[in-house]
């Protein structure tokens, strides 16, 4: 009985020591984070500030690339709908990165909707590049989506890096700032509701004529199965899935990937608009929309809502 009961105190020993240990490593990693909290870039609250809403309060989730996060302003749409969204889009988020987010939108929300903005139909790496991972990763908490994320998207011998920021940030004490030991955005909620607003305009001198590109090319086999995935996870879900190419100024090339997503859509009955064939009906003008060549600006946004809005409606109501 005893020995028994020593067994049991050495285990119960180990267990809080495994456990305190674990905090304070979370708790150091959170501190050495390199946080973005520059407007209108200021992802840390756009992304960590999801988890401060309320639950079940979202009719539409966003998810994609800064084409996403560019072109949708959900209080924008809002005003048109009276529909309430979020936009939990990252820099070129990959679609497998974009299924994971929307498993963990999913724990706290019950969306009407679901919309894939699908630039990244062009991505080529099965492994993208470091900035993009810990883009995406580091506002993410530590659980087993995360985990899932990480093992899906980077390559082995690094995940680590992605799973405890300290690996990563470990030599980051020389630059700490106040802001990151009182960590206030941690609390609070993004007011644009994911949205990145631009304002400057760069004239583009012109762009490629897509209208009659009905060819297709393959993309990459990781990012259509993924897309399979998140047909699967919505169907299961009863959420409406949404496939949406927001004006890009798209080449030929980029075109038939797009269209590959198009066929796609075609044969799982998924809604989708393409508004890269849509300028004239949006009435988009080169020389004053764009805040790049990839880009809407917030000109361009506010003649894309519309559109969109009434487009919305139509699929979920």
């Amino acid at each position: 009985m005893k020995l028994h009961l020593k067994i049991t105190m050495r285990i119960f020993r180990i267990a809080c020591f495994l456990l305190i240990l674990t905090l304070l490593f979370a708790e150091v990693s959170d501190l050495l984070v390199r946080k973005s909290l520059t407007q209108p870039w200021d992802m840390s609250v756009k992304i960590g500030g999801f988890y401060n809403e309320p639950k079940n309060s979202f009719d539409v989730m966003y998810f994609g690339s800064s084409h996403m996060y560019c072109s949708i302003d959900p209080k924008m749409v809002e005003e048109q709908t009276g529909l309430h969204s979020y936009v939990l889009a990252t820099q070129e988020q990959p679609i497998w990165i974009s299924y994971y987010y929307m498993k963990e939108a999913l724990k706290t929300q019950s969306p009407k909707a679901v919309v894939l903005e699908v630039n990244m139909m062009t991505e080529k790496k099965k492994f993208p590049k470091e900035g993009t991972l810990y883009s995406a990763m580091d506002p993410i908490p530590l659980s087993k989506n995360k985990l899932d994320m990480v093992f899906a998207s980077a390559p082995n011998g690094e995940r680590r890096n992605y799973i405890f920021n300290i690996m990563k940030y470990h030599d980051r004490w020389e630059e700490l700032t106040l802001e990151d030991y009182k960590r206030e955005y941690q609390k609070k909620c993004d007011p644009y509701q994911g949205f990145v607003r631009l304002e400057q305009i760069t004239p583009i001198e012109s762009r490629e004529d897509i209208s009659n590109v009905i060819e297709t090319r393959e993309p990459l086999s990781k990012t259509m199965q993924y897309l399979e995935k998140i047909y699967e996870l919505t169907n299961k879900e009863g959420i409406t899935l949404i496939f949406l190419k927001t004006p890009s100024n798209a080449t030929r090339k980029e075109q038939m990937l797009y269209n590959a997503a198009w066929k796609f859509a075609e044969e799982h009955d998924i809604a989708y608009i393409d508004y890269n064939q849509k300028y004239e009906e949006l009435g988009l003008k080169l020389n004053e929309d764009f805040y790049d060549r990839r880009h809407l600006n917030f000109r361009g946004v506010q003649k894309l809502t519309p559109s969109f809005s009434a487009y919305l409606l139509q699929q979920i109501s």
